[in-house]
């Protein structure tokens, strides 16, 4: 893995963290107790973190350090597919059984 993909998967994965927990870059950045503008190049992959600041990242967001390096899965597109019609199928199903549910109880 080159230095570049290291930075880039730090920067997406503190940003995704981060928008998964509902947290701001000012949030994120009081918690870390670094400044946002200094956040923001992180999120850009143009600043890279020391280990101080990274335990402080990472505490901040309730995880560790090795997940906010960790590279992402490829997902093929006939997993893409797959996942696709599999939640497909679940709304289908969940549709089909409130509808049976209204007209059994609004018919009685």
């Amino acid at each position: 893995m080159t230095e570049n993909e290291i930075r880039n998967n730090l920067a997406r994965n503190i940003k995704t963290f981060r928008t998964i927990q509902h947290i701001s870059q000012a949030d994120l950045a009081e918690r870390a107790e670094i400044s946002i503008p200094f956040l923001s190049q992180i999120e850009c992959a143009n600043k890279f973190p020391s280990p101080a600041i990274l335990a402080k990242i990472s505490d901040a967001l309730d995880t560790s350090v090795s997940d906010l390096f960790a590279a992402r899965e490829k997902v093929n597109s006939e997993n893409h597919k797959f996942m696709i019609n599999a939640i497909k199928a679940i709304l289908e199903g969940q549709v089909k059984s409130f509808e049976n549910f209204c007209e059994n109880y609004f018919e009685k």
